[in-house]
C-alpha cells in the first residue's frame, strides 16, 4: 500500500483514539501568571502555623487554577525543613511534595521559593546576611540545596527552583559568588531545570545591573516590585507607617506624612511628588535595556508585587494592572503577592478581591 493511502488512515485512527481519550497531550506548564502562597510554609506565627490545612490545601489549588493562573510560587522557609544534623526533614517537606502533586494535577507549574535559608533572612528585625561572607556557611547551604535538588530531580518541567528570596547582602557584588555556588550544587542532579537568580537588596530593580549571570542556558532572572512603596505599603507598620497616615492613591501624589513616619524618613521631603504610571514604565524599561545589553532573550520573572489591603480599591486595580501590563508586553512572567494574606487576591469571603480584578481585567482608568 502506498504512503499516500496509509497516511489518511493513520490520521483517522489517531483522531479516533484522541476522541476516545486514549491519546492525551501532556499539559504545557507555563510560568506567566502566578500567585504566591504565603504564610503556609514560611513566615508562620501562633495563628498561622506551619502547613496548617485550614489555611491552604488542595481545594485552594482548584480555586487558583479556575481564576486563570498558570502557576504558584510556594514560599518555603528551608530552615524549618532541616533536621539537627543538617539533613532534610521528610515530615516538613511532605506539604511541599503534596503541593507539587496538587498543582501538577491541575496543570499548574510550581516555583519552589527558598524564602529563607540558613544565614539568610531579609527581615528588618532579625536580618541575617552571614551566608554571603562566611565560606563555611556558604558550603553548608550549598549542601542543603544539593539535597533539595536531588530529592526533586525526578520532577518534570512543572517544577522550578528559586535559589533565594530577597537576598540582602551588604554589597551587591557579594551575592554573585553565593548564587553561582548554589547553582553549581543544583546542577549536580538537575542539569537542565530552570533556576531563578535574583538581584540584591530584596530583588529590587535598581540592583539588577550588578547581577553577574553565569554561562548557563537554563537560568532566569527574578525581581520584585513594590514601588511606589508609600502606596503599596501604606499604613503597614512593618513598612514604617502608622495606621493613621493619609490615604495614598495611584495615580496620585505623596501626601504630607509629618507625624506618620520617622523624622529621618525620606518621604517627608517628597511631599507632593507625583506617583505615575510613567514612572513605573520607566523602571521596567531600564531592566529591559539591561537584559537586551547583557543577555538578549533572558527570561525575566517579576516574582512578587502587591498592594496592602487598606489601599483604595480602584487604586489597587490601577497599580496591579500597570505592573501586569508592563510584564506582559515584554513577555515577562509574574506572580502576585499573595493568595490569602494581607495582599490577597482571595478575600476572607472566598471571593476575588480588587487585586484579582487588576490581574485579569482592564480597569476603567487604564483603558486605552
Amino acid at each position: 500500500m502506498r504512503i499516500a493511502q496509509i497516511l489518511p488512515r493513520l490520521l483517522l485512527f489517531s483522531t479516533i483514539l484522541g476522541t476516545a481519550g486514549l491519546l492525551q497531550a501532556a499539559p504545557g506548564f507555563t510560568f506567566k501568571r502566578g500567585v504566591n502562597i504565603s504564610h503556609w510554609l514560611s513566615q508562620n506565627n501562633a495563628t498561622l502555623k506551619y502547613a496548617d490545612p485550614a489555611w491552604f490545601n488542595e481545594s485552594d489549588i482548584t480555586w487558583i487554577a479556575a481564576q486563570g493562573f498558570d502557576h504558584i510560587r510556594l514560599a518555603v522557609d528551608v530552615r524549618l525543613c532541616l533536621a539537627a544534623d543538617g539533613s532534610l526533614d521528610p515530615v516538613k517537606l511532605k506539604p511541599v511534595d503534596d503541593t507539587i502533586a496538587w498543582a501538577k494535577a491541575k496543570g499548574l507549574g510550581l516555583v519552589f521559593d527558598a524564602h529563607f535559608l540558613p544565614g539568610a533572612d531579609f527581615n528588618t528585625v532579625g536580618r541575617d546576611s552571614r551566608v554571603y561572607t562566611d565560606a563555611a556557611l556558604t558550603e553548608k547551604v550549598a549542601g542543603v540545596w544539593r539535597q533539595l535538588a536531588k530529592r526533586y530531580a525526578g520532577e518534570g518541567d512543572w517544577l522550578r527552583f528559586e535559589i533565594l528570596n530577597e537576598p540582602v547582602a551588604d554589597e551587591n557584588k557579594q551575592l554573585n559568588p553565593f548564587q553561582h555556588r548554589m547553582l553549581a550544587a543544583i546542577r549536580e542532579s538537575n542539569p537542565t531545570r530552570i533556576v531563578y537568580l535574583t538581584s540584591n537588596k530584596w530583588g529590587q530593580f535598581a540592583s539588577v545591573p550588578d547581577v553577574e549571570l553565569p554561562a548557563d542556558r537554563n537560568i532566569a532572572l527574578t525581581i520584585h516590585n513594590y514601588e511606589p512603596f508609600v502606596f503599596t505599603h501604606q499604613r503597614a507598620s512593618w513598612g514604617g507607617f502608622d495606621d493613621k497616615m493619609p490615604a495614598v492613591m495611584f495615580p496620585g501624589v505623596v501626601p504630607d506624612l509629618t507625624d506618620h513616619v520617622a523624622k529621618d524618613n525620606d518621604l517627608l521631603k517628597r511631599k507632593g511628588e507625583a506617583l505615575t504610571v510613567a514612572k513605573v514604565d520607566e523602571a521596567f524599561a531600564k531592566v529591559e535595556a539591561w537584559v537586551q545589553k547583557t543577555r538578549p532573550g533572558l527570561e525575566v520573572y517579576v516574582g512578587e508585587f502587591g498592594v496592602y489591603r487598606v489601599a483604595d480599591a480602584d487604586s489597587m486595580r490601577n497599580w496591579i494592572y500597570t505592573i501586569r501590563h508592563n510584564c506582559e508586553k515584554r513577555g515577562w512572567g509574574w506572580a502576585v503577592w499573595d493568595y490569602k494574606g494581607g495582599f490577597a487576591v482571595r478575600g476572607q469571603n472566598g471571593q476575588g478581591t480588587p487585586i484579582l480584578d487588576g490581574l485579569f481585567k482592564v480597569p476603567a482608568a487604564m483603558a486605552p
